[in-house]
């Protein structure tokens, strides 16, 4: 039997990505999933490392398909987002991963 991290399920919803990004944000103080990244202090050279974060903690919580660096454009997540556009963005590439890469 394969073991549980090579299954693959439902991914997270975009308000657990919402919710897990705040909390990633947390050190900047209160994190409303309405607050703009760049206003956080995420910087274009900080969304790379953020998307690691996120996936890391999803792969620990959620069976799904993982990112592949190679196949994400730099320009489909932005400081000037929200919180919650971000994670909007996130789950879309998360759930387009686990489809062959379709969008």
């Amino acid at each position: 039997m394969p073991a549980e991290t090579r299954q693959h399920g439902r991914t997270a919803s975009a308000a657990t990505v919402a919710v897990l990004l705040c909390a990633l944000l947390s050190d900047k103080g209160d994190v409303a999933a309405d607050a703009a990244l760049s206003n956080l202090g995420v910087g274009a050279h900080d969304i790379g490392a953020l998307r690691a974060a996120v996936n890391e903690e999803l792969a620990e919580r959620t069976v799904g398909p993982d990112l592949d660096p190679s196949d994400l454009d730099p320009s489909d997540l932005d400081p000037q987002m929200t919180a919650a556009e971000a994670a909007e963005t996130m789950v879309s590439l998360l759930t387009s991963a686990g489809h062959g890469g379709r969008r």
